[in-house]
């Protein structure tokens, strides 16, 4: 018999706050985390704006300095957020099977970070380029470049870093997984949780993303697939599903959940939150950023969803969109609510949060996905804050300006990844069996 995966603790580290109950009061007042960049000069960048967090010191939260001496910004994301789930869960590590305690961490690049903390690298960089060429000879590199880089450079850039530390950390010695892609790596590795408990391979899983978009480099590759938004207004910048939208507000952010066993969790006396009971995975194979303008990848991860949550698409009260706000995107993922919901999508609320948070990369998934839960116990619908034009060729009943009170039994959390990722979880309210 198959176990049942329930969410017992939540941590949220976005540039709408710290910790869950920060993040949920920004998102009902509408309080934007966009801004002019700050710890990033905008002088040589394709844009001024940015989702920035506030006042983040990871010492406050993490108390092995190691840690956060040995790791780059984007990695502190993940193990503040990581932290504040066990203590949200009231986790005894000592009181654990360590064996049965596991993680899945994701991420859009693992450890690497070529912003604060780049200078380690930069130099050596400069000294392999290749000036008649224009362009990075790595065999230059080997001879000149290492000698003048940061001995432990290799060691704070590794991909599994955030998992590494958040292991040892809390002593998780079971089922594990590290994930690097773009944009779905949060909700795969939440998604990834929920299976592993669910077969009985695990009692207490860690699950999330983090990431940084707001890097240079990122953030000039962003603006090479013309997908940034333009706009100069931090208030409106980001605009989900209107039809004025020009595109992505990049932020930096993670979230973590921990997801365990209903038994486990009851007899522990644990806070149950919601219950994990659909994943969907899929890919479009269209193109390496541009969607498929069908959603086809997002439809199919619906699909698998529902019939892994054994619901039909009638039963989901409730969307929170991936919600990018580009056109092509936001489009393709109208038309997948379309093809897999059929006639439902039409009446079904959907919010989208990105219009505040900023595009979180692979944390995003597992953010939203705490902000479902959220939802779901305060039987508020999250605004979506700068829909003021419909845009008739989406034709979602999106929830506009203002909070929205209603009850969710189900709601359908979307995820969507540059090259066609597409994922797709569903979530049971679960305060009826407490």
């Amino acid at each position: 018999m198959e176990k049942r995966a329930v969410v017992t603790g939540m941590g949220a580290v976005s540039p709408i706050g710290i910790g869950k109950e920060q993040n949920w009061n920004s998102i009902l007042q509408s309080t934007t985390g966009i801004g002019p960049l700050v710890r990033l000069s905008s002088e040589n960048l394709p844009v001024g704006l940015g989702a920035e967090i506030k006042d983040f010191d990871p010492k406050q939260y993490v108390q092995d300095r190691k840690a956060i001496r040995l790791t780059y910004y984007n990695v502190h994301l993940a193990l503040v957020a990581a932290t504040l789930a066990v203590q949200d869960a009231h986790i005894d590590i000592t009181g654990e099977d360590p064996s049965r305690f596991g993680a899945v961490v994701g991420s859009g690049g693992g450890g690497f970070d070529d912003g604060p903390g780049f200078e380690e690298i930069g130099e050596p960089l400069l000294r392999s380029w290749d000036d008649e060429k224009q362009q990075f000879d790595s065999s230059r590199f080997g001879e000149n470049g290492i000698p003048a880089a940061y001995p432990l450079f290799l060691l704070k850039a590794l991909p599994n870093n955030a998992f590494f530390y958040i292991s040892l950390l809390f002593n998780i010695q079971g089922e594990n997984d590290n994930i690097v892609s773009s944009y779905t790596a949060g909700a795969q590795a939440v998604g990834d949780a929920f299976r592993t408990i669910r077969r009985g391979l695990a009692d207490i899983m860690i699950a999330g993303g983090y990431d940084c978009l707001l890097t240079p480099n990122t953030l000039c590759s962003l603006d090479s697939y013309s997908v940034l938004s333009k706009n100069t207004d931090p208030v409106n910048a980001c605009r989900p599903f209107d039809r004025l939208r020009d595109g992505i507000v990049a932020g930096e952010g993670a979230g973590f959940l921990v997801i365990e066993e209903r038994n486990h969790a009851i007899k522990r006396g644990a806070p149950i939150y919601a219950e994990v009971v659909g994943y969907g995975n899929a890919s479009s194979a269209f193109h390496m950023f541009n969607p498929d303008s069908s959603g086809s990848g997002m439809m199919r991860a619906i699909l698998r969803a529902l019939q892994d949550a054994d619901i039909p698409p009638e039963h989901i009260d409730w969307v929170c969109a991936d919600g990018i706000a580009t056109q092509d995107s936001d489009l393709a993922e109208a038309h997948a609510l379309y093809a897999a919901l059929k006639h439902h999508a039409a009446a079904v609320p959907v919010s989208a949060v990105k219009c505040l948070t900023g595009h979180m990369g692979a944390g995003s998934g597992a953010a939203e996905t705490i902000y479902s839960i959220m939802t779901m116990n305060a039987g508020v619908l999250p605004p979506t804050a700068n829909y003021d034009n419909p845009d008739e060729r989406c034709k979602l009943n999106i929830v506009g300006k203002r909070p929205v009170e209603k009850n969710v039994q189900y709601a359908l959390t979307l995820s969507q990844g540059i090259g066609g990722q597409s994922t797709a979880l569903i979530l049971k309210n679960h305060s009826e069996e407490q």
